[in-house]
């Protein structure tokens, strides 16, 4: 097979024992997304063309989660038997590609595209066999340590379970981040054998066996210590949350959006903000999430997937909008469910008012009109239809397949026209 270049592989094959989950461990989301999705992007964004996913424990949902991403290709490990043999049955699909290859975890969310570029630029410029990513790090628990000699030459990597106690106590640690060339790779992966504390293929010895056969290796401290968190606990997962949770918000204020309490404060990592919104403490953004310019959001509101708010929407105490559309000028202030509905302009939405877009077998929509007035506590049982510059009445309900007229005004239980009133008297 013919494969464009550079090309990434992502080891994604782990069950994760300690997340204590049926879940394959890649697919525990960090800030909206699964994990793998996140070193998906970073691979790409790095300059892989051609992208191969191992496989192993929970195949069948790693594949659903990555179905629609284009150029990825899938290996399959029946048998986990290390790193090394991970990346060995690739072989066969990269039988006629001579070029680099990074290979990455999938279990590692806060890698960045920058410093992956940054090794694959250096690979081809120096001609080396093997670049290995590094990082140097506070606390180096879990990790590969780099042993280099007395003029700071790589040497080779030690995993934790096989140091010395002095290796212990080395800050600069392998976080699974390398480009090889291939072919040289496969000769290397041919020389590893199992003498190690697990009786596993490593592919950690890969670059010392390519330095024995006279080929250039070289570690680069090009990484973070916050890149290279390895999620394999769910304590794990809350850190890595955590980091990725404080990168969106950043991009965003760096984007123009004013957020008010970080700490206090959810944004999915799918959302996207208009500059000059201001997010106030306590909001949760959940999901593929569109806010334009200029909109108040919050305090402890909840927008979940589908919502899109255009510019100058207010939203605000205990308001809760799921797959709904509002244009733009809208108020909704406080205690207000709005799901499944689309909202015109300049729409004023009553503390408490209600869409029961679900009725018991599947959700419903509600059509709004621009400029409606809709008064406190008023419930609109979907699907209903409200035209423009119609007036609803505090605590009307408005029943089941309604259509209230332009300019209209409606009131009571159920909701009828004050022009119908009139007419009847």
């Amino acid at each position: 097979m013919s494969l464009n270049g550079p090309v990434a592989i992502i080891l994604a094959a782990g069950q994760g024992k300690r997340m204590k989950s049926d879940k394959a461990k890649v697919l525990h989301e960090v800030c909206g997304r699964p994990m793998i999705g996140y070193v998906v992007d970073a691979a790409r964004g790095a300059g892989a063309r051609t992208i191969i996913v191992v496989i192993g424990y929970a195949s069948d949902q790693v594949l659903e989660s990555l179905h629609d991403e284009p150029d990825i290709l899938f290996v399959t490990q029946s048998e986990q038997l290390g790193t090394g043999h991970a990346v060995k049955i690739c072989r066969e699909l990269l039988a006629d590609y001579q070029g680099p290859v990074m290979v990455l975890v999938g279990d590692e969310p806060l890698l960045r595209p920058e410093p992956l570029a940054d090794l694959l630029a250096r690979q081809e410029h120096d001609g080396a066999a093997c670049l290995l990513g590094t990082a140097k790090v506070h606390d180096p628990m879990g990790f590969g340590r780099i042993l280099r000699d007395s003029a700071g030459r790589f040497l080779r990597i030690v995993e934790e379970r096989d140091c010395a106690p002095e290796e212990k106590a080395i800050r600069e640690v392998n976080p699974s981040c390398y480009v090889f060339q291939l072919p040289l790779l496969w000769d290397a992966l041919d020389q590893i054998g199992t003498s190690n504390a697990q009786h596993e293929y490593y592919l950690t010895d890969a670059p010392e066996r390519l330095m024995a056969m006279g080929q250039k290796v070289m570690a680069l401290n090009v990484l973070r210590a916050d890149d290279i968190l390895g999620v394999n606990t769910r304590q794990h997962l809350a850190q890595a949350a955590t980091v990725m949770q404080a990168r969106i918000q950043d991009h965003w204020m760096t984007e123009g959006v004013t957020i008010v309490d970080p700490h206090n404060t959810y944004i999915d990592g799918r959302a996207t903000i208009g500059r000059d919104t201001v997010i106030h403490p306590f909001t949760v953004i959940s999901g593929q999430v569109k806010i334009g310019a200029g909109c108040q959001v919050g305090p402890f509101t909840h927008l979940r997937d589908g919502t899109v708010l255009e510019n100058d929407v207010e939203v605000g105490a205990f308001v809760e909008i799921s797959r709904s559309h509002i244009d733009s000028g809208t108020i909704a202030h406080h205690l207000a469910y709005l799901g499944n509905a689309s909202v015109g302009r300049d729409v004023n939405v009553g503390a408490g008012t209600i869409t029961a877009n679900f009725d018991g077998s599947r959700k419903n929509e509600t059509q709004i009109g621009d400029r409606v007035r809709i008064g406190a506590g008023a419930v609109m049982i979907a699907p209903v239809a409200i035209d423009h510059d119609a007036v609803i009445g505090a605590g009307a309900v408005i029943t089941r397949g309604k259509h209230i007229k332009s300019g209209d005004t409606v009131v009571g239980v159920p909701a009828r026209s004050l022009s119908a009133r009139t007419d009847d008297r």
